[in-house]
């Protein structure tokens, strides 16, 4: 089917199938759009009902903080605590009314029930308020936990039911206070009426007919209710949601601490939207909330709006269809039609369009794109042949530079040979030594050069990709290795190995440099144990080497593939340092990757990737 057939059905399709659903997302998208309106004059409210009240309890802190540094507390609290026996005595009236004259201001200047002071056992000694002298004097702070955290900072009780005002609530506030020497003496209690907060709470100015605002606690497996509730004014210290339930979630969410909105349940079951604080310094819960009813009212008027668009839209989408289809179709297919001709090699092929609009502009673009291509692959090309001609003059001359090395090495060698033949009895010591010396040096300088012939010839020869067994070449190269381990124990283990694509000749001399490093290095343990396996990691398989030989400091790991670098003196381990710049290279030239970890005295272990790991899997299938 062509671009403009599919393009006309679609745009017809548009204009009749969806438009008749186009009516009913209007109205969800109304009903979102209220939702999060409301969501956000809720959390307002939330907001600045919760800052207001903890502005309330600073306040209150900030009196409790005052009421600490008072000299008159600091000296006459200890006098009170010596005379309590004594109540009498002129020294304990003289304290009292010297509290009492200062306790009844603060009293009466912030609106407290009442101010009391109690010893360091916590025994009430004073009270502020008359009428709660034979209630509070002389008996203990009933709240444990409160008198405990007093000794410690400001700390604020729960709620309970006020002993002064009929059917009214208060708290707490509880404060260390010290005496002239800064020693702890006992606390002050300071009872704070909760009406303030009460009217707060019950004042729902922007939460229409349903809304409502409730503060809540935790009261271990259920949220307990603090003030009253739209349904129950009696509902403070009483009403209960479980957590079990779906009821009362946002006081569910808000007492755990977590602070959100949404579309929710209230405490009765009714799907209300609402918005929850956590107010950390009290351990309360704050909800504000509305009925889900009254909040998406607007959107039923406007369900009728969206059917009338919806018709409307789908005839002008007819018409639309008609028109569009054929201004579209053809550039696109133009445009299709010189990316495939790009696609397959010619980049001198241009789409360009004179049209003004996005698909115009999106051809020159195009055009733009092939022509950076094009002066991009000339230069890779480029650079691609004078890294090969650099590679393969460097290769040239390394190989050359070796194989011009063994002749007069040879030399070397061999006239030292017939000087141990001919004339080694009448040379001294120190002259056999010097002999013997340089015998071995030649030697080891025959080794190094063939190595990196051998180092040379990697990079040079032509390789012969094929599907390997790779498993099958694994244990014909330990058997090859095998006699480097004679009259040694050596474990060795061999797990399942996939196979591979690659040149046989260049993988076996690979493993034989990695099982002869590996027998090497174990040389000074008891028992060798040598692993070989595969893991794969994501679409890729990585073939690993361990041993439990002497390993390796892992800050050096990146010397141990470099040409000549040994990480082991030569007296200790002997070798090259060839071998592994030989793996690195045969795994690079397989397009894989190789790298080592190790721990000194606890063994390395070798990873490689091998490109051809999945190709050679998809041959065997």
């Amino acid at each position: 089917m062509s671009i403009r057939v599919k393009l006309l059905a679609a745009l017809l399709a548009f204009g009749i199938i969806p438009m008749v659903l186009l009516g009913m997302f209007i109205f969800m998208k109304a009903r979102g759009g209220f939702q999060a309106i409301r969501i956000a004059q809720l959390e307002t409210i939330a907001d600045l009902k919760k800052d207001k009240i903890e502005f309330f309890f600073r306040e209150r802190t900030s009196d409790i903080l005052s009421a600490t540094s008072f000299r008159n507390i600091r000296q006459n609290l200890p006098v009170l605590d010596r005379y309590s026996a004594h109540k009498d005595h002129p020294e304990y009236i003289r304290a009292w009314e010297a509290l009492d004259d200062q306790m009844k201001q603060v009293q009466e200047a912030h609106g407290y029930l009442n101010i009391m002071l109690a010893n360091a056992g916590g025994t009430v000694l004073y009270v502020s308020d008359s009428r709660l002298k034979d209630w509070y004097l002389g008996g203990l702070m009933t709240d444990k936990r409160a008198y405990e955290e007093g000794k410690k900072r400001v700390y604020f009780t729960d709620i309970f039911r006020s002993a002064v005002k009929e059917k009214g609530f208060e708290m707490m506030a509880v404060a260390p206070a010290t005496d002239l020497m800064g020693d702890f003496i006992g606390e002050i209690i300071i009872e704070i009426d909760m009406e303030p907060i009460y009217v707060l709470i019950r004042d729902t100015t922007g939460l229409g007919h349903t809304g409502e605002e409730l503060i809540a606690k935790r009261d271990g497996d259920t949220v307990l209710y603090l003030s009253p509730i739209r349904s129950d004014p009696d509902a403070a210290l009483k009403k209960r949601v479980p957590f079990s339930g779906k009821a009362g979630f946002p006081a569910q969410r808000a007492v755990l601490g977590e602070s959100g909105s949404g579309l929710a349940m209230d405490y009765s079951g009714v799907e209300v939207l609402a918005a929850w604080r956590y107010i950390p310094s009290l351990r309360w819960g704050l909800v504000t909330k509305i009925a889900a009813s009254e909040a998406f009212a607007p959107v039923s008027h406007l369900k009728k709006v969206a059917i009338s668009l919806a018709l409307s839209i789908m005839v002008l989408g007819i018409v639309a269809a008609l028109l569009i289809a054929k201004s579209l179709s053809d550039p696109i297919k133009a445009l299709q039609e010189g990316a495939e001709i790009i696609g397959k090699g010619d980049l001198q092929c241009r789409v360009g369009s004179d049209a003004k609009d996005e698909i115009g502009q999106l051809s020159r673009v195009f055009d733009c794109m092939t022509v950076s291509l094009a002066e991009t692959n000339a230069a890779l090309k480029q650079k691609a042949a004078e890294l090969e001609a650099a590679n393969k003059e460097l290769e040239g001359f390394s190989y050359s530079v070796s194989h011009d090395l063994r002749a007069p090495l040879r030399h070397m060698a061999g006239f030292m040979e017939l000087l141990r033949k001919k004339e080694w009895s009448r040379l001294d010591e120190t002259s056999r030594r010097y002999v013997t010396v340089i015998t071995e040096a030649s030697k080891k300088m025959g080794r190094l050069i063939d190595d990196l012939l051998s180092f040379s010839r990697i990079g040079r020869s032509e390789m012969h990709m094929a599907a390997v067994d790779f498993g099958t070449l694994v244990r014909e190269t330990v058997e090859e290795v095998q006699h480097d381990a004679e009259g040694r124990e050596v474990s060795w283990t061999i797990g399942e190995l996939p196979d591979v694509k690659g040149d046989a000749a260049l993988l076996r001399l690979m493993l034989v440099n990695l099982f002869s490093n590996a027998l090497k290095f174990t040389r000074t343990r008891t028992r060798a144990e040598i692993e070989m396996g595969c893991t794969r990691v994501q679409d890729e398989h990585v073939f690993f080497i361990r041993d439990n030989g002497v390993g390796f400091d892992a800050k050096y790991s990146g010397k141990l593939f470099g040409v000549f670098q040994r990480l082991h003196r030569q007296d200790e381990f002997e070798g090259t340092g060839i071998g592994l710049a030989n793996v690195q290279r045969i795994v690079s030239r397989h397009g894989g990757r190789i790298w080592a970890e190790g721990t000194v005295g606890q063994g390395a272990t070798f990873y490689f990737t091998l490109s051809g790991t999945k190709e050679a899997q998809e041959w065997q299938s």
